[in-house]
């Protein structure tokens, strides 16, 4: 009898579970993802994100992509329903990504309430590889983790007509680096849907919980999946299937041409590293013509400061015009000509190189570097480091390298006008340490970019993951040194090899960093309307606010933007035939799953009406 009871009042359970969730079904989810981790984070301070590994890439992906998403960090939080409703009790997130190490450290859990997140929330719920392993997110996702073990089967897709592997090769591990094996997180399937599979095992599964929510699972190596497209791309429709709807940013066949050193002075001092400053001319025949023929921008990291070795101080650098002690016409003045006339032609973009590319400190030993001869102390390449000692190999304190970034941050902008939104270190040279962490004290003055993501929020270490190995693709765009050795000093060696990078990359569109720190700043939410309107926002109306900060944004301001909105299946079978208005004003055509939408110039905030 108390058997029967007890099923019974199960049963009960499931149905007002499953009535709620279905009750949420003609509700638009929120466009957030709240990403879950265990201590992958190694910042205890929560800002800086370093040190590879998955969750670098996904929180690089995302801030590329534009996908709004918070960190929830079980090392130091504990799980509870505040952590995925609002104050009126709905949900924040419209998908939760779970990337919790199971074998890192965590706080006590209780897992249980991702149940109610999602079967009573309406919450969607995506996880990866082995993180699994909690019978809560097993009984979720509908499937049994077996253990993991290296493999040499690929990944194939076994319905690549599903929403989540439409469109890609059947082998999903192509196009990615050669790999003798991989991990292979083996699951047993249990009443969910098997999209691909890894040797007879299941490695993508998908499940319906409800009208409209969806429970994930990406199989596979967590430490090798996301350097394989297919993966990135299977995450990023994992999160359009979660929720229904995606306004995302793509970046296949974008180019960023970026040139370091124009005002350095290790130019008129360095034997190593001696040759002639650009003056106009060659600056507007090599650099300004053929990116003007292109339609095409090149990001300047200049130097503002330069060394006065007669009075041992940091001067304007576009002020210099002397012989150097090599016997060379050093002439500042002119290339400083040259450079306006670019930024004014619309082809060049200023960012900053730092102050000064020196150390700091050139008087003390080893030193001092002042009144050396060329072929002494001064011919020592350690001295043109300005943000760690490389000649006595110490870091740099942060109080100095916040003087020297704040400094070519303002003397830019009084040299230019401009305010540079990205940052590039002389030479690689950074100090790692937390206190005197370069990515953390440049996020700080306000950049945007410093090889990753800079930002109020968080900022990315990072130097390679939008380069040569994602670069060029739907993920981010890649940054290029512009040819023939992303430096001023090969115009001077061989000037018409920078308009040849023309040809080896026809038909793409060539950027500039001020367009990617835009698109990774720009805040996109959606719309939160007034109470009393809350119960007609519970129909299939999509309303997004995309904002641009002033600072940040201000290529998207100036140019417009434009984005890609991505609708699941499910979600367009609700909406059509689905009507788009785009700052008010309905656009043509039909709603597909791509739909692309533009932003004229001149607006800070904007907004996507879907009915």
């Amino acid at each position: 009898m108390k058997n029967r009871l007890a099923c019974s009042l199960l049963l009960i359970l499931e149905m007002i579970l499953l009535f709620a969730s279905t009750a949420h079904g003609q509700r638009v989810k929120p466009y957030r993802v709240l990403l879950v981790i265990s201590d992958q984070w190694k910042d205890p301070a929560s800002f800086l994100v370093a040190e590879g590994g998955e969750f670098q890439t996904i929180v690089t992906l995302f801030k590329s992509w534009g996908i709004p998403f918070d960190i929830l960090r079980l090392d130091q939080q504990v799980m509870d329903p505040n952590h995925f409703t609002d104050m009126q009790g709905k949900p924040r997130y419209g998908a939760i990504l779970w990337d919790a190490d199971p074998t890192g450290h965590i706080l006590p859990q209780d897992f249980g309430v991702l149940a109610e997140a999602v079967k009573k929330n309406g919450i969607s719920f995506i996880a990866i590889g082995d993180r699994t392993r909690e019978k809560a997110v097993e009984d979720l996702l509908g499937i049994r983790y077996q253990g993991e073990q290296p493999y040499g089967s690929r990944v194939r897709a076994s319905a690549q007509s599903s929403f989540l592997l439409r469109g890609l090769n059947p082998n999903l591990d192509a196009g990615g680096p050669p790999l003798p094996f991989k991990l292979r997180a083996q699951a047993v399937a249990e009443q969910v849907q098997v999209l691909a599979t890894q040797g007879g095992a299941a490695a993508i599964t998908e499940r319906e919980v409800g009208q409209d929510s969806r429970t994930i699972w990406i199989g596979g190596d967590v430490q090798q999946m996301f350097h394989l497209p297919a993966f990135r791309t299977v995450l990023r429709r994992a999160v359009t299937e979660a929720i229904g709807y995606a306004l995302v940013k793509t970046w296949t066949d974008h180019i960023i041409l970026t040139m370091d050193d124009m005002g350095n002075a290790q130019n008129s001092w360095l034997k190593s590293w001696h040759y002639p400053e650009l003056t106009q001319g060659q600056i507007r025949s090599h650099l300004i013509e053929p990116l003007r023929n292109h339609r095409a921008i090149l990001s300047l990291n200049v130097v503002p400061g330069f060394v006065d070795d007669a009075r041992r101080r940091i001067v304007p650098s576009w002020e210099q015009h002397f012989v150097d002690a090599f016997g060379t016409m050093q002439d500042y003045i002119s290339a400083k000509r040259g450079i306006d006339e670019g930024v004014a032609a619309g082809v060049f973009e200023i960012e900053s190189h730092g102050w000064t590319h020196m150390q700091p400190d050139l008087t003390s030993a080893p030193g001092p570097w002042w009144g050396t001869d060329v072929n002494g102390e001064r011919a020592e390449v350690d001295w043109y480091r300005e943000f760690y000692d490389t000649r006595r190999n110490r870091e740099i304190p942060a109080a100095e390298q916040m003087f020297h970034l704040l400094q070519s941050r303002n003397w830019i902008r009084e040299q230019f006008g401009l305010e540079p939104l990205a940052f590039a270190t002389g030479g690689n040279a950074v100090s790692l340490s937390p206190a005197n962490n370069t990515w953390r004290l440049a996020a700080e003055a306000r950049f945007g970019y410093y090889g990753g993501y800079l930002g109020e929020d968080l900022a990315i270490q990072g130097l390679a993951n939008d380069t040569a190995e994602f670069g060029g693709s739907d993920d981010v765009p890649l940054v290029l040194p512009a040819p023939p050795d992303g430096h001023d000093r090969g115009i001077t060696r061989d000037p018409e090899a920078f308009a040849k990078v023309f040809d080896l990359y026809p038909g793409h569109v060539f950027t500039g960093l001020d367009e990617y720190v835009g698109y990774m700043h720009a805040d996109i939410r959606m719309e939160n309307l007034p109470r009393a309107d809350t119960e007609k926002a519970e129909a299939l109306d999509i309303r997004l606010k995309v904002s641009f900060d002033p600072h940040y944004c201000r290529a998207l301001i100036a140019k417009g933007s434009s984005w890609r909105l991505h609708l699941s299946d499910w979600l367009r079978a609700q909406l059509r035939p689905g009507k788009l208005r785009v700052n008010g004003i309905e656009t043509q055509g039909e709603v597909g799953e791509w739909t692309s939408v533009s932003f004229a110039p001149g607006r800070t905030r904007n907004s996507v009406e879907l009915q």
